[in-house]
């Protein structure tokens, strides 16, 4: 492995990002070390050109070939203090709406599971909005009864936070501990006790449930976070503390919700009201 790998994911940690990030980051490095086949330290703009217009890159998604983008950006800014000179357009964004699990959709993923583990893991994606990756790495004495809250620890760039857990929700962790007693992960390996499951443990487990009973084409764990917020947005929570709950660093993001749930809008007043008779 090219030394300056090493660096990155260094210099990665020194500046804060997350061990998730820091793996990533390394990932595409290695993808480009790999491809020019040489030091990356000698790596040339025209040898980053052809990378990017390979099929391999060029075929994948948006989000992938900007997260490839990222990882060499911080390579040189950080690594080799060289100005990254990129010719490439990144495919059109396609705007789309999240996937929607209505409220008897969930009931129903909640209601016909026999899997304790599974039903408190979709309880907890789902009534407090969290993510796959939050979920599964919940400890136990994170998870204060007496204050309704647990914290998520290293969240989503590396950010804690309280969030807030219903007593429904309470009620089925008790049930949850005294079926499992868990003693630092809420969900540990079932291979190794001391190590938190997998978040492909989780989806794997979820969509088999989902198949089973009619669900598996909406189904998925960010699809209980997307579901949280619509539902808690039709409740009337306020938009700032449904940012702070979902952990988002910019209220756009969280606004978006709003952009697919037009009637929680004003939608405007009937301009042609009472223009016609029947």
């Amino acid at each position: 492995m090219d030394p300056l790998i090493e660096q990155v994911r260094v210099e990665i940690g020194y500046l804060g990002y997350s061990e998730c990030t820091a793996k990533s980051y390394c990932e595409h490095v290695q993808k480009l070390s790999r491809y020019i086949n040489k030091p990356l330290a000698q790596v040339t703009d025209e040898e980053l050109n052809a990378f990017f217009r390979t099929s391999a890159i060029r075929r994948l998604s948006r989000a992938s070939q900007k997260l490839q983008i990222n990882s060499i950006w911080f390579l040189f800014k950080h690594i080799l203090k060289r100005p990254l000179n990129l010719d490439i357009v990144l495919p059109k964004a396609k705007q789309q709406a999240p996937s929607y699990l209505s409220r008897e959709d969930v009931r129903h993923l909640v209601d016909s599971c026999q899997d304790m583990r599974l039903k408190t893991l979709i309880v907890l994606c789902y009534g407090c909005g969290l993510r796959a990756g939050e979920v599964v790495r919940i400890k136990v004495k994170d998870i204060s009864g007496e204050r309704h809250t647990i914290l998520i620890e290293h969240g989503k760039g590396d950010k804690s936070r309280y969030v807030v857990v219903p007593e429904s929700v309470l009620q089925l962790l008790r049930q949850y501990w005294r079926m499992y007693h868990p003693s630092t992960w809420l969900f540990y390996s079932r291979w190794v006790r001391d190590q938190a499951m997998s978040v492909s443990c989780f989806r794997k487990a979820l969509l088999k449930h989902a198949k089973a009973v009619g669900l598996e084409t909406r189904c998925h764990p960010h699809a209980l976070r997307h579901a949280y917020a619509t539902h808690q947005l039709e409740a009337g929570m306020p938009l700032h503390q449904l940012q702070h709950q979902l952990g988002h660093n910019n209220i756009k993001t969280t606004e978006a919700y709003l952009h697919w749930l037009p009637e929680l809008g004003h939608g405007g007043v009937d301009l042609l009201a009472n223009w016609f008779t029947s």
